[in-house]
């Protein structure tokens, strides 16, 4: 019995290339610890009288563009740059929601925590300033609602900051530049420019359980700014559409300015969303199976709700606007943009025990460590080939992209030697590469691998039961 997750990939009306993720940089290697001897044996520590020493040789060269976690901060200093760094991670407990975090923003700046569940179910949020480190500490009341939910941090000036703040950044935030930055629309004043601010944002998400969910802050990462970017000759791509049943998620990029408001038309449900900085969007809406009903997905110039450089970019009456997808409306001179897509359903299988989950366009195959290796081990068992091959299977019949980029990140529990656990990791995402390289030996699909150790727990390292969802490999698709 499998584990089903439909994807459906579009029959797109307008040609385009996918363009691939860019990363940085970073040969940085890990600072050297001395081992600490155990008291006793446990998944992830060797006992000296009966554990296999792993190699002290120096760890293959994994790709060129690793980068270290705990690495990342230092690179985005110094405080009060204008490009932005946010960070950290959010931690679950019974009674709050917990967000230890990191930045490069001056100290004393207003940062704004929050908790969400869908569009209009739950939300609460609190501010508190950085600290003289940049740091910061928040702790949010837990909701007790068993659905998926959403914990964001926000940089902004829709709302009070210190003088000295504003002068450094902008009142509207305009010196702000970096991956985690977005405009958005102040709370009063419509959708004039003097209403447009910028924020710096991250989110994670979580599916509350007993045992409770650690997620990390992680850097957006964005398709490259399209040259025609802001052009009255749109154009949409839609690089994913799937369900998991419950909802639809669709993603795509486009020329369109960052702010525009999105709508979708799919038989009786109607939904919307905002363009991204780099073009791209994103859609999440309740799923119901419609047999031949296309999505349309509308950029409608003249809509009340768009902000003011929207109908100067194309047009109040969208009278500026040229191209494939331009409509007029029915009972008036004005037009809009429809891109019409059509569904070819595509499964993917995954064995019972791979979980599968969707973030955006960030698909991740879940494997956990027992699955495939014995303790203290890096090399594979025989039985896991047969996950791996099946995996290896979906990969290549359910994935229809030549540039298709999959990481490969191996984790640990936070018990024993952290230089241990990093390099077991290590060496575990290495051997899951080269299995899966030698089963797609004529694929294009590109493969690199990450190790992190205990540095980014899914769950309580405080039980066995948290400890063993941190112990995994994880097998992340870029639909990018």
């Amino acid at each position: 019995m499998k584990k089903t997750l439909f994807i459906a990939f579009c029959l797109l009306l307008i040609g385009g290339c996918t363009p691939t993720k860019e990363e940085k940089i970073n040969d940085k290697e890990p600072v050297e610890e001395p081992v600490e001897e155990p008291t006793e044996k446990v998944d992830e520590v060797v006992e000296e009288e009966d554990s296999t020493e792993i190699e002290q040789e120096e760890i293959e060269e994994t790709t060129e563009d690793e980068e270290k976690p705990e690495e990342a901060a230092e690179e985005k200093m110094p405080l009060g740059d204008y490009e932005v760094f946010l960070g950290g991670e959010m931690i679950e407990e019974d009674d709050k929601i917990i967000i230890n975090g990191e930045s490069n923003l001056l100290p004393g700046a207003r940062v704004v925590g929050s908790v969400s569940v869908g569009d209009d179910e739950y939300y609460a949020d609190t501010s508190e300033l950085i600290q003289e480190d940049g740091s910061f500490y928040m702790e949010i009341k837990h909701h007790d609602l068993n659905k998926e939910s959403t914990v964001a941090v926000r940089f902004h000036f829709d709302g009070p900051q210190d003088a000295g703040i504003t002068r450094h950044y902008g009142d509207r935030g305009q010196k702000l530049e970096g991956v985690y930055i977005y405009k958005h629309q102040g709370e009063v004043g419509g959708g004039k420019p003097k209403n447009i601010f910028k924020q710096a944002m991250v989110t994670a998400t979580f599916d509350p359980s007993e045992d409770k969910a650690i997620r990390q802050f992680n850097e957006p990462t964005w398709y490259p700014i399209p040259d025609d970017m802001g052009d009255p000759r749109v154009w949409i791509e839609v690089d994913e559409i799937n369900n998991d049943e419950e909802y639809f998620y669709i993603h795509g990029h486009s020329n369109i300015i960052e702010g525009s408001k999105l709508f979708l038309d799919y038989y009786s449900k109607r939904d919307e969303t905002l363009v991204l900085p780099d073009g791209s969007f994103n859609f999440k809406f309740p799923y119901e199976y419609r047999e031949n009903t296309p999505f349309k997905i509308q950029l409608v110039p003249n809509h009340y709700t768009q902000w003011n450089i929207v109908s100067e970019t194309y047009g109040e009456r969208g009278q500026k606007l040229v191209g494939e997808l331009v409509q007029k409306e029915k009972y008036s001179d004005k037009l809009y943009a429809e891109k019409i897509v059509e569904q070819e359903s595509t499964m993917i299988d995954v064995p019972d025990n791979v979980e599968l989950k969707i973030e955006g366009s960030e698909v991740t195959m879940l494997v956990p460590d027992n699955v495939l290796f014995d303790f203290d081990k890096f090399d594979l068992k025989e039985s896991s080939k047969k996950t791996l091959k099946e995996i290896s299977k979906s990969l290549e019949s359910s994935f229809n992209k030549k540039d298709l980029d999959i990481v490969i990140h191996g984790h640990t529990d936070n018990l024993g030697n952290k230089e241990y656990n990093l390099e077991l990791s290590e060496k575990r995402a290495i051997e899951v590469k080269k299995y899966l390289e030698s089963l797609l030996p004529s694929s294009e699909v590109k493969f690199t691998t990450k190790g992190h150790g205990d540095a980014k727990p899914i769950a309580t390292n405080d039980n066995e039961s948290g400890q063993a969802k941190n112990r995994r490999v994880e097998i992340v698709i870029n639909l990018k």
